[in-house]
């Protein structure tokens, strides 16, 4: 029997400029959930840890964070544990790749060096007799899917062992692999990473996984997972995958219609009850709004915002038409509210939110300069 852990795009170094000051906070985060997938997977006794791709950001980094990932790894190896890494889309195996400028192996500073691997894709299979398995890196190649990719013939390493895995990265958009295909591949495990998210499925005798980042700040708004892979050729289940949680950060998106709020004590009412110091949230108001609601997005976000991991508001709503009594029809501020009013409701219905917002502004400043002049109701 064998158990490993599966992560994969941690994305270490990412800059994170949507989240403004949160972005830094959020890159020690990434390095926090790479050290707790490492402690769970000491804990959980695996003799193997695959990274699935984008353990980096970019294939520039610093001597500091390279030593860091390197005395991470290495407690990983003091434990026993094998670490085989794939390059991703972020840090590529090029030749400038990160993998080939450091010796990762060396900077885990561990006696046994043969623990930590850098996986090629497309490249011979990574035979470990010790623990009776051989992984695989397989490369899509543009223009192809992930199952003509499982399709390529085995090489003669991954007969001599009872354990077959798979790591493979793949593009935005892929489709998971089918379970036909799975099947036939003969793996006991494909470790999927890339843009899948957190899913799973199974072929055969074989499963397969992508944990998704291992930090997230997708938009399903969920925590980081690691998968805890068991693989047992001679029990009656044979692989058996389960999501643990590593990450904290949560994102969530949210549109709100600015109907819903009388005045801004509403608003800033709502959004406080949200407050979660692990959700980056972003907010977006649209529809039409009342006269008394006045969204300043900076004030907001500083009253409310310290509150959240991130806050972020964008007021895409417009202004109500103004209220009865309207001008006289006839008179030159009834045709400019006709006119304004009638290309604004047209915009709204049409979800051109820029042009609503802006004839909304318009209506409303040119109806207070009218009734200045004319005397008419706002």
């Amino acid at each position: 029997m064998l158990r490993l852990l599966h992560l994969s795009d941690v994305h270490l170094g990412a800059a994170h400029p949507e989240l403004g000051p949160a972005g830094a906070l959020q890159r020690e985060r990434q390095w926090e959930a790479l050290e707790r997938a490492v402690e769970l997977a000491a804990t959980e006794q695996c003799g193997l840890a695959i990274v699935s791709g984008d353990l980096f950001d970019t294939n520039a980094q610093p001597r500091r964070a390279v030593e860091r990932v390197g005395r991470v790894l290495g407690r990983a190896a003091s434990a026993g544990i094998t670490i085989a890494i794939l390059p991703g889309d972020a840090d590529p195996f090029d030749a400038s790749s990160v993998y080939r400028t450091w010796d990762l192996a060396a900077l885990a500073g561990v006696p046994d060096a043969d623990r930590i691997h850098v996986l090629d894709p497309g490249g011979p299979a990574l035979v470990l007799p010790a623990l009776d398995v051989a992984v695989r890196a397989y490369r899509v190649e543009p223009g192809t899917t992930l199952d003509d990719a499982l399709a390529a013939p085995r090489d003669e390493g991954e007969s001599g062992v009872r354990l077959r895995i798979g790591a493979v990265h793949v593009a935005p958009g892929m489709e998971p692999p089918s379970d036909a295909v799975v099947a036939a591949s003969g793996l006991d495990y494909l470790a999927i990473g890339g843009s899948m998210g957190h899913v799973q499925g199974s072929g055969g005798t074989g499963g397969w996984g992508d944990p998704g980042p291992i930090e997230s700040l997708g938009p399903a708004g969920d925590v980081g997972h690691v998968l805890l892979v068991t693989l047992d050729p001679a029990g009656k289940e044979r692989v058996r995958v389960d999501a643990r949680t590593v990450g904290r950060t949560r994102r969530l998106r949210l549109e709100l219609p600015a109907s819903e709020f009388a005045d801004d004590a509403a608003l800033r009412e709502h959004l406080a009850a949200l407050a979660d110091p692990d959700l980056a949230c972003d907010v977006c108001l649209t529809g039409l709004r009342g006269p008394d609601l006045r969204v300043d997005e900076a004030a907001l976000e500083a009253g409310v915002g310290p509150a959240f991991f991130h806050l972020r508001i964008e007021d895409a709503s417009t202004a109500s038409p103004p209220a009865p009594p309207e001008p006289a029809p006839e008179s030159i501020a009834g045709a400019f509210v006709r006119d304004v009013g009638g290309r604004m409701a047209r915009a709204v219905d049409e979800g051109r939110t820029s042009d609503a917002r802006e004839l909304g502004e318009q209506l409303e400043w040119g109806t207070r300069l009218l009734a200045d002049s004319t005397g008419m109701p706002v």
